[in-house]
């Protein structure tokens, strides 16, 4: 059976018992949620929507490329706007930086009660993504310790492997010496993943079996208009209501339940590995030995976020990335050029330099900017707040503000990929892939509000993401490996579309994560080798 027509089924399936069961509910405390924001938010600008139901999620959320009606709306109407949720719901689409800073920043700001929820059934109490006040500052200080700049360069075998088993199977389907069709999506699916489980898990899993039990199946999140109402009406849900989510029949649920349980088999062995002293010089060891006053078990509980999240971020921007040198081949040379160059300078027994190549980190940032993995996050605010404006706003009456209200429980989209195609801050040119904007002197005008680069792709404030210099390695490694050996271009007729789902994925016509590219052989000399 076609894999995306089971996973739409059995997303409906899930969607009709969930919303029959909660809809009572559902409708009462989205009516006792539709109290008036105050007349500044009333006037605030916003775009028309199409359906009392919908609203604008459907826009948002399922575009057929990621951004169509958002970009346009934040051109029409700048860096804060109204928006409709679902059944007339009112929602706040937020791009202005002192905004974004003051959300970030402030604990009051918390992601919504399903995301939390459900975070919560999958990954557990004691994950560094769920725990909150003094258990997630002392998680959040092992795990930034165990991925410290040398802590990850410990991995560097690890990366290179991966690389390594990706030429392998790349030259073996391009022995024949023309190009061949490869969907590098997957190709790079299967990297991340494999690296993550290699480097959180060292020896801990020894077989094949369980390492398929970790991983889920391909475009297992994908959305749709049941989806999304799904996810909404969740956030009224009681926990024992989600809880019958993993109980229902079908792939999804089966999937859930048998990465739960291989990660707790995973868990409670990582926790006697550590117990025992056993190092295996992987992440979990390195985060146990920072001494921050973490346990063996809060360290193993780490294995469900590592695998599930830690990995998805730097496949789908490394799909990007390769996409971008296809659709630009003389960049493309470029950098295969620099490459190839800087192998060739390196004396023996020396490190390889990633951070001091110019254009693979001007490639890396500029993907990052214009395609992030996570475009747009979700908050609402624990108790009545105000959002204070860089600049000030115009309200349908005229009215000039620098501040707007928000009320408990409300709906903000933090619109993490308009800010980074801001014109303000990036240029008139903010929207076209640009790399050498990062040749030059700091490309953005604002403030900092990502750790790397003045971005937003790897979140900010105190959850700002810990794997952040990990990814960064791990993309930095695949790409100096891969591009020396393999020329990449678009098939004819190519269409490519960015679709949203727990990231934003390059996707078919069909809406299923997917980026074939022709790939070939190069003349160049070989990779950088680790």
């Amino acid at each position: 059976m076609d894999l995306q027509k089971v996973v739409h089924q059995q997303t409906a399936l899930m969607s009709t018992a969930v919303l029959f069961a909660a809809s009572t509910l559902f409708l009462v405390f989205l009516w006792a949620r539709r109290r008036p924001s105050g007349s500044i938010f009333a006037n605030l600008p916003g775009p028309p929507s199409p359906s009392w139901v919908y609203g604008n999620m459907l826009q948002l959320l399922l575009a057929e490329n990621y951004g169509d009606h958002e970009f346009q709306w934040h051109k029409r109407y700048g860096d804060l706007y109204r928006l409709k949720g679902f059944f007339g719901e009112e929602r706040l689409v937020v791009s202005d930086p002192q905004a974004l800073k003051h959300i970030l920043n402030d604990p009051t700001f918390t992601r919504p009660p399903s995301n939390f929820q459900l975070s919560s059934l999958i990954f557990g109490q004691n994950s560094v993504w769920v725990a909150q006040g003094e258990d997630h500052r002392r998680l959040r200080a092992a795990m930034s310790a165990g991925f410290s700049g040398r802590g990850v360069r410990t991995l560097l075998p690890i990366f290179g492997a991966a690389a390594k088993a990706i030429v392998r199977d790349w030259e073996t389907l391009c022995a024949s010496g023309s190009s061949t069709q490869v969907d590098v999506a997957k190709t790079m699916d299967d990297a991340t993943f494999n690296i993550m489980r290699d480097a959180a898990l060292g020896s801990t899993l020894q077989d094949a079996e369980n390492s398929l039990s970790l991983r889920f199946p391909p475009n297992a999140f994908l959305r749709s208009k049941a989806g999304v109402v799904t996810e909404f009406s969740a956030n009224f849900m009681p926990t024992f209501l989600l809880r019958l989510m993993f109980r229902l029949p079908g792939d999804i649920p089966r999937a859930v339940n048998r990465f739960k349980a291989a990660t707790q088999r995973m868990m409670e062995l990582k926790a006697q590995d550590l117990e025992s002293g056993a190092d295996d010089g992987d992440l979990l060891s390195l985060i146990y030995a920072s001494k921050t006053g973490v346990t063996s078990k809060q360290v193993a509980a780490q294995i469900p976020i590592l695998l599930l999240a830690g990995q998805e971020s730097s496949s789908t921007t490394l799909s990007w990335c390769l996409y971008q040198l296809a659709a630009n081949p003389s960049f493309q040379d470029e950098l295969r050029e620099e490459i190839v160059m800087q192998a060739r300078n390196l004396e023996e027994g020396d490190d390889f330099e990633y951070d001091n190549m110019p254009l693979l980190n001007a490639l890396l940032k500029e993907t990052l900017r214009l395609l992030p993995p996570g475009p747009l996050e979700d908050r609402c605010p624990s108790k009545d707040s105000v959002l204070p404006l860089s600049s000030e706003i115009v309200t349908s009456t005229g009215e000039r503000v620098t501040e707007v209200p928000v009320k408990k429980g409300q709906f903000i989209h933090l619109a993490v990929a308009s800010y980074q195609r801001s014109e303000a801050l990036w240029g008139a040119d903010a929207h076209e892939f640009k790399p050498s904007r990062w040749l030059k002197d700091e490309p953005c005008k604002g403030q900092a509000l990502g750790p790397y680069a003045h971005l937003l792709a790897f979140w900010g404030g105190p959850r700002v993401c810990p794997g952040w210099r990990f990814a960064l390695l791990e993309m930095q490694v695949l790409l100096t490996e891969i591009l020396p050996r393999f020329k990449f271009s678009l098939p004819a007729n190519s269409v490519v579309r960015a679709q949203l789902s727990t990231t934003q994925f390059p996707a078919n016509t069909e809406g299923v994560k997917s980026l074939l590219l022709s790939v070939e052989r190069s003349a160049g000399t070989g990779g950088v080798g680790q």
